[in-house]
């Protein structure tokens, strides 16, 4: 059915035959490459790319890129006549392979011919994969321990196995081989979690030869980490503190009475008095996300608790009563070097005095992470303290508010874009986000300089002159932000 929408690959064309394709899906959705999980062939009509601007078209390509999706297929037509340059750009610097597709197929025929096929090649892999895992679990009544358990893993798979434990600030590794280990760097490694009652003891890390085995493989380990984590039950159970850890996160969740708080941080070890700031992300394989936020605060020596549920992680991290602000900084900026966007969004709240405050500071994060996409820069990791402005406007300011506010202050802006397709706008919020630098801004935008010194001067006609050096600098920047929050024709680009 692909070959009927006449497909003409535009980049990447001689890894087409070694790219695997897990599975196919079709959306116009411009930020769904969190939401996927890699190796899809995505498909799009196209038609939100058309009305997206170059920077937004170029982040597209490059969030599908690490998700370490299989393949974008676009579809041009009267809606989006050719790729944009960007997208085409994007997807070269990225190492994606890029499609166009020339004739008008409709996508669920596409999507259903193929993901049948994969269906029942996917029956066939888990019926294996169930099957090594019942033979684990024999294995384990019959009285096996935690390595025989892994070196038996690492025969049927052929592969080298290793059970990282994270401790307090250090790390137990057993590794045990199934093959030769003369050529692991050159392996492939798959990573699986190992929950003991709701808190993530262990990562199995799964060593392969033959990238195509990768999949098998997660199912696999996803199949015996129920297993794994009975074995690990029996030789290292949870400790007290870590039970409490998880029901001190859940307490903050459910505003729980300070003294309730109280008698859990002693539990935990936490002093409730000291201040802290709460994390809250979401993300589609939240545990894989809490051993890597766990790894980068064990290596800042922080005092914290993470706590991952289906979609969601919270964390609650402890700061120094001295120097708090710049702790606080320093978290933010140790989380940006480790989340990836594949990894989902990971938002840093503001910080409070004490865990009688926490929930505050967790619902203040929580607000951010969801007003951040309406930014014109975003991040996988979001800082609430450059979010206050937008913060104060959606818990103090209603729709008819905003509304009065934008069309004073950017009123003739918008008027321009509307009519003449052009995103003023956007250039106007990413000069003031970027502290009025026209260089810094030309960058962003892509632009050359006097293309960008050109826009500003439109700009500056349509608002009532340059702001800079007035008390005007300010409230275009609040009326920006309440125009993020604003239903209008400007979100729908």
């Amino acid at each position: 059915m692909v070959k009927a929408a006449d497909p003409v690959v535009l980049v990447g064309g001689d890894r087409l035959t070694a790219q695997a394709v897990r599975w196919v899906h079709s959306s116009e959705v411009l930020d769904i490459g969190p939401l996927l999980r890699g190796g899809e062939l995505l498909l799009s009509g196209g038609e939100s790319l058309a009305k997206a601007s170059s920077a937004k078209q170029e982040q597209y390509v490059r969030e599908l890129a690490a998700r370490n999706v299989a393949a974008l297929a676009i579809e041009t037509g009267a809606v989006l006549p050719e790729i944009p340059s960007e997208v085409v750009r994007a997807a070269v610097e990225s190492k994606i392979i890029l499609i166009e597709l020339r004739s008008v197929v409709p996508f669920v025929v596409i999507a259903e011919s193929i993901n049948s096929t994969f269906v029942t090649a996917s029956v066939a892999m888990l019926e294996k994969a169930d099957e090594l895992s019942h033979a684990v679990a024999v294995e384990l009544a019959a009285g096996a321990g935690l390595r025989e358990i892994l070196s038996m893993i690492a025969a049927e798979l052929s592969a080298t196995v290793s059970l990282l434990v994270p401790g307090a600030f250090s790390q137990d590794l057993i590794d045990v081989s199934g093959s030769s280990r003369e050529d692991a760097a050159l392996m492939n490694t798959v990573e699986v979690e190992i929950p003991i009652r709701g808190i993530v003891a262990a990562a199995l890390q799964i060593g392969i030869a033959d990238p195509g085995q990768e999949l098998f493989v997660q199912t696999v380990g996803e199949r015996v980490a129920d297993v794994l984590g009975l074995a690990m039950l029996q030789q290292r159970p949870p400790t007290l503190g870590d039970i409490a850890g998880v029901q001190l996160i859940r307490a903050v969740i459910a505003r729980e009475r300070e003294t309730a708080l109280q008698d859990l941080c002693a539990s935990v070890g936490v002093n409730p008095a000291r201040p802290l700031a709460m994390l809250f992300a979401r993300s589609v394989e939240p545990n894989r996300l809490r051993g890597k936020l766990e790894r980068s605060l064990i290596c800042g020596e922080s005092q914290f608790v993470l706590y991952a549920v289906p979609g969601e992680l919270f964390g609650l991290v402890v700061l120094p009563a001295n120097g708090k602000q710049q702790a606080r900084a320093d978290l933010v900026e140790r989380l940006t070097q480790v989340v990836d966007v594949g990894d989902g969004s990971v938002c840093v709240g503001p910080l409070v005095d004490g865990v009688s405050s926490a929930n505050h500071s967790l619902e203040q994060a929580k607000l951010a992470l969801e007003l951040a996409p309406g930014c014109s820069v975003r991040a996988n990791v979001v800082d609430s303290d450059e979010l206050v402005v937008d913060r104060l406007i959606a818990e103090n300011s209603n729709v008819e508010l905003r509304h009065r506010l934008t069309a004073e202050l950017l009123g003739d802006l918008l008027q321009h874009d509307a009519t003449r397709g052009t995103a003023l706008v956007e250039t106007l919020e990413i000069w003031l986000r970027s502290g009025c630098n026209t260089a810094q801004s030309a960058r962003l935008l892509f632009l050359e300089r006097q293309s960008m010194h050109n826009r500003l001067q439109r700009i500056f006609a349509l608002i009532g002159g340059d702001p800079r050096g007035t008390g005007r600098l300010a409230g275009l920047a609040v009326a920006l932000r309440a125009l993020r929050q604003t239903p209008s024709n400007y979100h729908s680009a």
